[in-house]
């Protein structure tokens, strides 16, 4: 389950300014699906477009459930937040990394929408937690119980996602776990890491070519923790794989490869984690993928610098 991984900067006064908070979070989810539905129109990738534009209907019925409830308990519909900085953190940084990803499918978009929601389950499980004040705890265990089940609706719609984008994941470049105990999983994650690894330390030593010292680092960095456990591949693919890249003349491109790559290794944690049935596997790829996660993160960060 996602978790805050800091308390929330805010104070719950009484239920106006909890349903609020609410409707601003609702709005702005909605405000970035719509961004990300127009930047994969502009990419002409349709099938993201429009599971983005299904999901910005569903926050506006969300965020009409949330003005119901406002006026059923106060009279009034939500005020406007005046203060921004009780939103949960965690979502702005989801929704950056999906903005930056050079990945992005309906199966990864809706991936974003359940991360969503499952922290906004826990800010509200959070905001009810802390309050003395019985009609706020009831109002956030409301919000708690509706995003729960905007998440399962979600997750729904993200395992039929799934299931269409199988056919084309049997002839794309993703790697593939299929680990069935945890020794295979170590044995099958190390194979994929220092592939992984080699690919992103040729990038850090061109983008130091061309100059770029700190994206170099970045990448380094990741190529670093891909590597620990265990030797770097040699492989003909890894090499077939890298060899336009050493000649990029500019760091964008660089950066979008070496992103694409950490997105791809973090799917495949992902996937296996979706499929298996192991407790032990699992758990491995839940901590590999989270791993994983840093390195996409460091990358979008260092990308979105270059704007």
């Amino acid at each position: 389950m996602k978790r805050l991984s800091e308390e929330p900067n805010v104070q719950l006064r009484d239920v106006p300014q909890l349903l609020g908070l609410a409707t601003a979070m609702e709005e702005t989810t909605a405000q970035r699906y719509q961004r990300l539905a127009a930047r994969m129109e502009r990419l002409n990738e349709r099938g993201v477009a429009g599971t983005f534009s299904a999901l910005v209907e569903e926050q506006r019925d969300h965020v009409e459930e949330i003005a119901r409830r406002s006026i059923e308990s106060t009279g009034a519909p939500p005020p406007a937040l005046a203060d921004p900085r009780g939103l949960p953190s965690e979502i702005a940084r989801s929704w950056d990394e999906a903005e930056a990803s050079a990945l992005l499918t309906p199966y990864r978009a809706l991936g974003v929408a359940v991360d969503n929601e499952m922290l906004a389950f826990a800010f509200y499980s959070y905001a009810a937690a802390q309050s003395n004040d019985a009609s706020v705890r009831a109002t956030a265990e409301w919000l708690a119980a509706k995003a729960l089940d905007h998440a399962a609706l979600l997750r729904e719609e993200r395992r039929r996602a799934y299931r269409r984008e199988g056919a084309g994941r049997a002839h794309d470049e993703r790697p593939t776990l299929d680990a069935s105990s945890l020794p295979e999983f170590v044995r099958q994650s190390r194979r994929l890491e220092s592939r992984a690894a080699v690919f992103h330390r040729r990038i850090a030593s061109r983008l130091a070519v061309l100059g770029e010292a700190a994206a170099s680092r970045t990448i380094a960095e990741v190529a670093e923790r891909e590597s620990a456990g265990g030797p770097e591949a040699t492989d003909g693919a890894v090499e077939a794989g890298s060899a336009e890249l050493a000649q990029a003349a500019k760091p964008l491109p660089l950066l979008r490869a070496a992103l694409a790559e950490a997105e791809r290794l973090h799917q495949a944690y992902l996937d296996l984690a979706d499929r298996t049935r192991d407790e032990q596997v699992l758990a491995a790829a839940q901590q590999a993928a989270d791993r994983a996660m840093q390195s996409l993160a460091a990358i979008a960060a260092r990308l979105q610098a270059f704007g």
